[in-house]
């Protein structure tokens, strides 16, 4: 059933405030990366960026992935963070992960809950969370791939104080040997560099 001129406005209305919102993820820096005085840190906007692409590059390589569950899922994944702020890993560790994820999911329904199809956009986002899915994980697994991608970047610029950013990079990747490869392939380039730099 088609949508009526006032139901429309409505939605149209939604989208901006809530789109608005989600703005801030543009101008909101990493907090790792400014903890540590790098100039100029990505933004959540361009890490999630990242993230959605490498997504796509790695879906076309594995038919048994829902390409658009994916990308829904790379998107999303960061959002809460346009209310919450991207929380560093020490304020993580002292919140522990249950009520770090309990505040990122009234984050996410104070963001999503009164969209008409939001309830799909909170069980996707609530996938992600618990790893509820091959696409949930792969998604875990490349948001540390593109974060040891920005780290070796940062460090190539001559950034020098990053080396807990690599601690266990390769742990618990075995799910998918690409992701496991490509981790190898960063950790051996920046292997590399740290050698021509001693």
């Amino acid at each position: 059933m088609a949508m009526t001129t006032y139901e429309s406005e409505q939605l149209a209305s939604q989208l901006i405030a809530l789109y608005q919102r989600l703005l801030m993820l543009k101008a909101l820096p990493r907090t790792g990366w400014l903890q540590r005085g790098v100039p100029k840190a990505e933004s959540v906007a361009e890490h999630s960026f990242g993230v959605a692409s490498l997504a796509l590059l790695v879906a076309a390589h594995d038919p048994s992935l829902d390409q658009a569950r994916l990308l829904a899922i790379a998107v999303l994944h960061d959002q809460a963070e346009a209310l919450l702020g991207d929380l560093p890993a020490s304020a993580r560790r002292l919140l522990g992960p249950e009520l770090k994820h309990q505040a990122e999911a009234r984050a996410m329904q104070e963001l999503f809950g009164d969209l008409p199809q939001g309830s799909s956009l909170l069980t996707l986002w609530e996938e992600y969370a618990s790893g509820g899915s091959r696409e949930a994980r792969l998604i875990k697994a490349l948001d540390r791939v593109e974060m040891l991608m920005q780290a070796l970047q940062y460090q190539q610029a001559g950034q020098n104080n990053l080396d807990e950013f690599w601690d266990n990079a390769t742990k618990n990747l075995d799910e998918f040997p690409l992701v496991e490869q490509l981790v190898r392939l960063l950790v051996q380039q920046r292997t590399r560099l740290m050698l021509r730099r001693s």
